[in-house]
């Protein structure tokens, strides 16, 4: 499958500021921040991401995130003796 030129997310934020819109002015301070790739096994800026990579990251973060609060909270209901009827 062809994927033909990656869309990183700095070029995503040059041309919205191109076509007039307003850009927070800590947007490029937060497109220089790094990210762990898994797949490289490399610190990449965010910028620099494809937003295809982004989208996927972004999700599995946010499901690890999720997962990691909802077994705190079942633990912590656990040791509190709280019935799962009354959760």
């Amino acid at each position: 499958m062809n994927r033909g030129t990656p869309l990183k997310l700095k070029t995503i934020i040059n041309l919205s500021r191109v076509l007039g819109n307003t850009i927070p002015c800590d947007m490029d301070e937060q497109l220089k921040e790094k990210y762990l790739s898994e797949s490289k096994g490399e610190w990449i800026e965010i910028g620099e991401m494809d937003i295809i990579h982004f989208i996927r990251a972004f999700n599995k973060r946010h499901d690890k995130s999720t997962k990691k609060v909802r077994n705190y909270v079942t633990d912590l209901l656990d040791s509190m003796e709280i019935p799962y009827e009354t959760r």
